[in-house]
């Protein structure tokens, strides 16, 4: 097979620039989407996380831009402000490399809007990578053009949906040419998704790239068993046995994020924290200065698992198993990028066993270890099988009217129709909180305007 990065359709700047960032060998997504796109089909993409998606769209959009044609000719949705910047560097990195004259807009919320209009009318720009809700925004006040857009990217598309902004890409979408190319990445497509994107894709190409292995073979993804012993002291003791290059330490929610970065603080350690709190511009100087290497520990809530790309992260712990068990897949994921070898370490106790049991459920693998002599030893854990089974009895009682419903019938893909409602059932409860957190964020934003008053 002829390597895609190569191909005479790629602009001869692009195939340098590609050879400039050491980009050789494609993907087996990239080696699929990128000849598609070519074409001028739309696709919907169904790749992991870290598969290589992202330059699988951005290296046909830059090949189809008209340079000399100074409107907006394409647009990329992200679902969070973090993923947009993420988008917006990647895309720079292939334009500036390639040496291409083509202006990229990065659009999002919690930036300066005026500044961004400003730049915006100054020179308009041909690429657009923005978040639903400024990306609405800007074409509500007919700042942004859609009339000539050629191509349309909805990245992350299930978070899209999760945190509720596909609404805004709807009102986005119905307002672009008949004959825009739209294409779909995400890591799941679930129903309510696939019936949006037939909406407005005829037939589109589906492009499914087969994950054999939920955790990425390069990980290797430990479950430590700390029985009543402190958390806190267990994570110094993790982070301090070895010299990770970075780690990355996961906590369920704001608060424990700042207890636990205070106390490895407190314990001599020089602790980065991030959170969705923090107000964005010390949040892009924090990712700064970790880029930059100022700091080895980094502490984080689940909006670094799939909204922030650092690189280099050797180790990854979970400090508590997320409420959303599908979070554990993107935290892991952090680590073991590129073909690069990583470690992840996940904190639990015996009450906690019935959840790993779930995770197994979904195919994530452990090996189980304990601290013996100052380094990570493998264990046998005496109740693994047990807990095993006593997982699918955690269930809430609307789950397990589901699953027996299911397991009634016993017709062939029973299994995989009782983890398909156990997923929807999650993805409709972690919908709800967004929504709570998301009120709560209004809340507090208005009575921050009061006070000021």
């Amino acid at each position: 097979m002829n390597n895609i990065f190569t191909d005479t359709r790629l602009r001869s700047e692009i195939r340098q620039g590609l050879a400039k960032i050491g980009f050789t060998k494609p993907t087996p997504v990239q080696e699929k989407v990128i000849p598609a796109m070519l074409k001028g089909e739309s696709v919907i993409v169904q790749a992991a996380t870290g598969s290589g998606k992202t330059h699988a769209y951005l290296i046909p959009i830059l090949n189809a831009i008209d340079e000399d044609a100074r409107y907006v000719q394409a647009i990329v949705t992200a679902p969070s402000r973090e993923l947009a910047d993420q988008l917006y560097r990647v895309a720079r990195q292939l334009r500036d490399n390639s040496g291409l004259n083509i202006a990229i807009a990065h659009l999002a919320g919690g930036s300066d809007r005026d500044r961004q209009i400003a730049r915006f009318e100054q020179n308009e720009p041909q690429l657009v990578i923005a978040t639903p809700g400024r990306l609405l925004d800007f074409a509500d006040k007919k700042i942004l053009l859609l009339d000539q857009v050629k191509n349309f990217v909805i990245d992350e598309a299930d978070m899209t949906l999760d945190l509720g902004f596909l609404a805004d890409v709807d009102k986005i979408a119905a307002r672009l040419p008949k004959d825009v190319v739209m294409s779909a990445f995400s890591a799941t497509i679930p129903v309510k998704l696939t019936n949006f994107l037939r909406k407005y894709m005829a037939k589109p190409e589906e492009i499914v790239i087969d994950n054999p292995a939920v955790i990425a073979p390069t990980i290797k993804n430990d479950l430590l068993d700390i029985g009543s012993k402190d958390r806190k002291k267990i994570v110094y003791k993790l982070l301090t046995m070895g010299q990770p290059y970075l780690a990355l330490v996961f906590a369920n929610t704001k608060q424990m994020v700042d207890e636990l970065a205070d106390y490895l603080t407190k314990q001599g350690l020089k602790v980065a924290k991030i959170h969705g709190s923090i107000t964005e511009r010390e949040r892009k100087r924090t990712l700064r200065e970790v880029r930059a290497g100022q700091y080895q520990y980094v502490v984080a809530s689940d909006l670094a698992a799939r909204g922030i790309d650092l690189p280099g992260v050797s180790l990854v712990i979970n400090y508590e198993i997320p409420k959303d068990l599908e979070f554990i897949i993107h935290r892991i994921g952090r680590t073991g990028r590129n073909g690069l070898p990583g470690h992840a370490v996940t904190l639990v106790r015996e009450e906690e066993m019935n959840r790993v049991g779930a995770l197994e459920y979904m195919g994530v693998h452990f090996d189980f270890v304990e601290i013996k002599d100052g380094a990570l030893a493998p264990r046998t854990h005496y109740r693994r099988r047990d807990n095993r089974t006593a997982a699918n009895r955690q269930l809430d009682p609307h789950m397990k009217g589901v699953v027996k419903k299911i397991k009634s019938k016993r017709k062939p893909g029973y299994k995989k129709k009782i983890k398909q409602a156990i997923q929807e059932d999650n993805r409709k409860k972690r919908k709800i909180e967004a929504r709570h957190e998301m009120r709560h964020q209004k809340h507090l934003r208005k009575r921050k305007r009061e006070q000021k008053r």
